[in-house]
Parts: structure tokens; sequence; C-alpha cells
């Protein structure tokens, strides 16, 4: 009886560690579906967010920020102001580049020097002057001015450290074989299918539970919540909003979602004559039923734009309003003009969408519409060049500051392909969104802020649509993954049970 038992006990032992080994083998992949593949994996030279999702994990930053929009610190220790101009830093110790090269301060000045030659970031780099070396471990941080958002600014994706002895020689190896000091390393890349990331085992903060990150390119939106439903996918963003009850009929899935800091809007190019009329740019934002495109395109599942910067951002005017739907009071802006006009958007199914429907609602004041669906590569080169008169777009603040919802999209230092693709000017914005900068105090910098929304809201420069909020569909298996109100997701967040 008791050699019975004995052999009952090893064969439940056999079996148990043959099933731990399979659910280990279960748990070493995640498996995500986006939209897009991202533009480069240089982090100094893409803003868009796909490369951003990547390119977070790839690199570090001197700070970071968490789902909730809180800062902690990323390869730095400690820091101290020590007057408004001068930072001193100290990094962790032991980092390490993915090559087995230290992570020192001689490569954060390297980093800082080469974002300053990128014109994709120069809007939102911070004015750092220079950067003065210490030790390996210690420098400090010399501001041209002095820059309030200064630490928020720090965590954005783009503003990461790379490896100096790693570029010296070839500038652009980063573009196809990208290496940082991050949690994941680039083990494949197929272009316009899939991208697939390798945990890297001395990464100096606690690892990631996943030891590879699969993340395929799917297009269509259903496609993605099919790949839910087949098991193919553990995670998908930017669902069909009727899908929501798909996924909540499903055991094995759960729906997810997040009020965002991403602002979607038409914006008009103000470069184009026909813009010069401020009768024209305001019919056209009365003709626009925005409450009908939140309800058609996203099933009401966010909130109609008030303001350029989103609810929830530090410095939002939550007082502003957006112009309420009359089509008697645009024709008689229109006073019987009849218009042509280009509308540029990128090639997915809500932007399309709105395209539609604004398209609809102008040929009713006598503006016939021309739209253009664009690969996304091709939408960012010629909306950056003002090819087309209007364009759909969106922006998030992703420091969760106004500078960063405002300066780029706004500043006349930003035209093009930094973010201002309405080439919007105005002087008193300009300094305005200059002083803020220089503004220490967090009250104050709030006020400037107020009075810039209200002129650019006055101008009727874009037609301000709706804060959408950001949704998904996960397995219930992953725990402890979380949504960013932000579409730049931390993918290693969370661990499959």
């Amino acid at each position: 009886m008791y050699t019975l038992k004995l052999i009952i006990f090893f064969i439940f032992m056999i079996s148990n560690t043959i099933f731990s080994k399979d659910l280990a083998i279960k748990n070493k992949t995640f498996n995500v579906v986006q939209e897009s593949d991202p533009r480069t994996f240089d982090p100094h030279f893409g803003n868009d967010g796909f490369s951003l999702r990547i390119n977070r994990l790839i690199y570090s930053r001197l700070f970071e920020k968490d789902s909730n929009m809180n800062t902690t610190l990323g390869i730095v220790k400690t820091y101290k102001f020590i007057d408004n101009k001068n930072i001193d830093f100290t990094l962790k110790d032991d980092i390490y580049f993915q090559n087995g090269d230290k992570l020192t301060s001689d490569d954060v000045k390297f980093s800082f020097e080469r974002m300053k030659n990128s014109p994709r970031i120069s809007a939102f780099l911070p004015p750092v002057q220079d950067i003065i070396i210490k030790d390996e471990k210690n420098f400090t941080m010399i501001l041209s001015n002095p820059f309030s958002p200064i630490i928020d600014q720090l965590t954005h994706p783009a503003l990461s450290i790379v490896s100096k002895k790693y570029l010296e020689g070839n500038p652009e190896i980063l573009i196809t074989k990208p290496m940082g000091s991050g949690k994941y390393i680039l083990k494949e890349w197929i272009p316009g299918e899939s991208v697939v990331l390798e945990r890297f085992e001395n990464y100096f903060e606690n690892k990631p539970s996943y030891e590879i990150i699969n993340i395929k390119t799917i297009p269509l939106a259903t496609n993605r919540t099919f790949s839910l439903e087949t098991g193919e996918a553990d995670l998908a963003f930017s669902l069909p909003v009727q899908d929501k009850k798909i996924i909540d009929k499903n055991t094995r899935l759960k729906y997810i979602s997040k009020p965002s800091f991403s602002y979607t809007y038409m914006g008009l190019n103000l470069n184009k004559t026909i813009f010069n009329d401020i009768d024209i740019r305001k019919a056209i934002d009365l003709a626009v039923d925005k409450t009908m495109i939140l309800e058609v395109v996203l099933n009401g599942q966010g909130k109609i734009a008030n303001s350029p910067v989103a609810d929830g951002v530090k410095g939002y005017n939550k007082n502003l309003k957006n112009e309420i739907y009359n089509k008697d009071k645009a024709n008689r802006l229109m006073n019987n003009r009849k218009i042509n006009l280009t509308l540029a958007t990128m090639n997915n199914s809500m932007d399309i969408q709105i395209a539609e429907l604004i398209t609809g609602y102008l040929k009713e004041i006598g503006i016939s519409v021309n739209i253009s669906v664009l690969d996304n590569n091709i939408y960012w080169l010629k909306t950056n060049q003002g090819e087309f008169d209007m364009f759909i777009g969106s922006w998030g603040s992703i420091t969760g500051d106004s500078d960063y919802a405002l300066y780029p999209t706004h500043h006349s230092t930003s035209f093009g392909s930094s973010g201002n693709r309405t080439f919007f000017k105005n002087e008193r914005v300009d300094s305005l969104l200059d002083k803020a900068r220089n503004t220490l105090n967090q009250n104050e910098r709030n006020q400037i802020y107020m009075e810039i929304q209200e002129i650019i809201v006055q101008n009727h420069g874009e037609v301000m649509l709706f804060y959408r909020d950001l949704n998904g569909g996960i397995s219930s298996e992953v725990k402890g993954f979380e949504m960013y109100p932000i579409p730049i997701h931390d993918y290693s967040l969370g661990t499959i049970y």
C-alpha cells in the first residue's frame, strides 16, 4: 500500500512539473496586435505613436511616466535644482547598454547634442544649453533659460539616451539596428508585418515577465478583434466601438478603456489664401455637428473637445466652449459662395469615417470636399509640407503638460514636421508660450495657458472634434497591464497567468 501511494505521489509530481513547465512556456511570449508599423527605431527621429511605443521599450530615459502620468525616476538616481537653470544629476549604478557597454554621463551628453540636430523633435526638446560632466555618473544640465516643464519633458520617449560609442562611425545605425539600455532588444522586424522584442536580461531595474513580446501589424480594426477571439493576440488596441459587445460576451477576454489626453481635430491649412477669411473658417466650424460625429464614430465613447488641450492635462481650460452645430448661421457666413477644398486623412477607419461625415456637412453649405486617403508616411510628408487645404489630425500631450499640447502645434517656430501643420501663427500666442516656459509657478503658468487656449479657439483655425476614450481588448489571463491616457502604452506591463 505504501509503495502504491509512493508511485502515485511521484506520478503526481511529474505531471505537475510538466504542467508547470507548459504554463511557464505559455507565459514567455506576449502577443500584441496594433494598427501600424513603427516609422523608425531611431528615437531621436521618430515622434509617431507606433515608433514611440517600441522605442520606449528598447531605450531608457532620465525620467519615465507611469500609466497615471506620474513622473518616476528612469536612469537617474537623484537630482537637485541648483537654481532655475542648473540641475545636478546622478545616474543609477550599473546601467548597461544591450551590447554590454556601460551607460555613462558621456552618453547622456552625446544624446542631447544629437537631439538638437533632429528636426523631428526640436519643438519639444528642452532648452539644454550644455551638459557638464563631473564623472561617469554625475553631470550638471545647464538650461539656456528657465524651463518650467523640464522634468516632465524629459520623460518623452523620444528623449532617449543612446550609446555614443555605438554610433561612432555609423550615425544612422539605429534606423535598422537599434541598441539601447531598455527592457527589450529588437530580435526581428518584418516591415508591414511584425516586430519581435526579446527581454534584455541585464536590464538595470526589475525585469518584465515576458521573455518575448511579439507585435503584429493588423491595419483593419475588425481583424484585430478577431485575433483576440482566436487567441492569436493577448492584447489589441483601437478596436471598433461596436466590438465591445463581442468582447464582453467572451469570458476569455476583457474590454479595457480609459479617457485619453488625445485630441482629434480637423486642421485648416492657414497658409491657404481661402482661409484668410475668418467667416469661412467660422462657417466650417459651425457646419460640423461634433455631437453626431462623436456618436457615429465613437459610439459616444469620448468627450466633445472644447480646447486643443485635453481634459486632465495640466493647464487645461475647462471654461471654453465648442461651436454648436448651426447650419443656417454657417450658410449666412458663406453668403452663397461655392468653394472646393481638399482634405487629407490617414488610412484608418476612424479618420476616414470622420472625413466622410465632414464632407457631407460641408456640402450643405456650398463647400465641395475632395478626400485623399493616404498611407501614414505619405500623409505625414504631405501635411508637413502643407499640400492639402485641410486634414484630420490628432495630438496627445505625452508629458501631461500644456506646453507639449500647445507649443509644438501652435508656436510659429514649429511649422510642419514639428507639429504645427495648420501653420498657425500669432505673435501673442508665441509670446505667451515662451513666457509659460520661463514661469516656474504652476498657478501662473495655468493662467497663461488659459489665455493661449482662448486665442486659439477664437481663431477657428481648427475644428475641434473630440477627446476620445482609448480602448482595447485583453486576455483575461493577463493581470497587471494598465493603459496610459496617451496611445503610447508600455507593452511590458503585466503577467500572463
